[in-house]
């Protein structure tokens, strides 16, 4: 069925608004013009220079990084969490139904943290905060030996980690200026995320409270703060750095056209 969406999608999907059909004028020239104010004046045109910029930065790697050790945790909980309840002296027809309530609350979660991180404009701190509510809830499921307090630590697990995954990747793609190096950091980020899915496969082999697989899911969420806070800290200190430019070389957004092709390098980007 994917693959048969995706023929299809390269013939009826349009590449821009100015090549669809179904817009009316007035849409199009709407939405030219708020797609132009995300772009900042910078080149959307096709050129390897861009896919240069991309591999070659090191937030590019960063941003990697978090999404990485956030979707180790989430692999681990889409595959392992019937065993896991099971292990808590759960039937398995019972298990497989008490697997449904933490995607739920991670369901909810991204909902929820969707709507606030956009309506603040900021991804870092709602990424640390899932990412603190999701370890206390492997802290509940490392060291409870009852099945009351773990089931509840898997909520919390799943509740705080998978609105982080979406957080995380729109972080990745809003730090990207350049419609080519966006596409490209994006596919980057994703395809190094996806490794996690490899090691998740390999952590919950001590049965039955899987000490190994807990402890190293609360390392990947220690080290995705830190890396949060570091990617926070940073673009701090870019931005600055450019608004010091910008009034030291009397940068306006008139001379956008200057720095069309510098990506988020721009000293108008933000």
């Amino acid at each position: 069925a994917t693959v048969l969406v995706a023929i299809l999608s390269f013939f009826y999907m349009h590449d821009y608004p100015e090549t669809t059909k179904f817009l009316t004028e007035s849409e199009r020239s709407y939405i030219i013009d708020v797609l132009k104010q995300d772009s900042n004046d910078l080149s959307s045109r096709f050129d390897t220079q861009f896919f240069r910029q991309a591999i070659k930065d090191y937030k590019t790697y960063v941003q990697s990084l978090i999404y990485l050790r956030l979707l180790v945790l989430g692999y681990a909980i889409a595959l392992f969490s019937p065993t896991i309840i099971n292990e808590l002296d759960y039937s398995a027809a019972n298990a497989q139904l008490l697997s449904a309530p933490p995607f739920a609350a991670g369901c909810i979660g991204t909902i929820i943290f969707g709507i606030y991180s956009d309506k603040h404009n900021i991804r870092g701190p709602y990424i640390i905060g899932g990412a603190l509510v999701s370890l206390v809830g492997y802290i509940l499921l490392y060291c409870s030996v009852q099945a009351d307090p773990s089931y509840v630590g898997a909520c919390l697990a799943a509740a705080g980690v998978y609105p982080t995954v979406a957080i995380a990747l729109a972080w990745a793609g809003s730090s990207a200026r350049g419609d080519l190096k966006r596409g490209i950091v994006i596919a980057m980020v994703i395809g190094f995320g996806n490794l996690g899915g490899i090691c998740s496969c390999f952590i919950y082999i001590d049965l039955p409270r899987f000490h190994i697989g807990h402890g190293t899911i609360m390392g990947f969420l220690s080290l995705a703060i830190i890396m949060s806070l570091f990617a926070m800290w940073d673009y701090n200190w870019l931005n600055k750095k450019k608004e010091g430019q910008c009034e030291a070389e009397n940068i306006s957004d008139d001379r956008g056209y200057e720095f069309e092709d510098m990506g988020d390098d721009s000293p108008l980007f933000r």
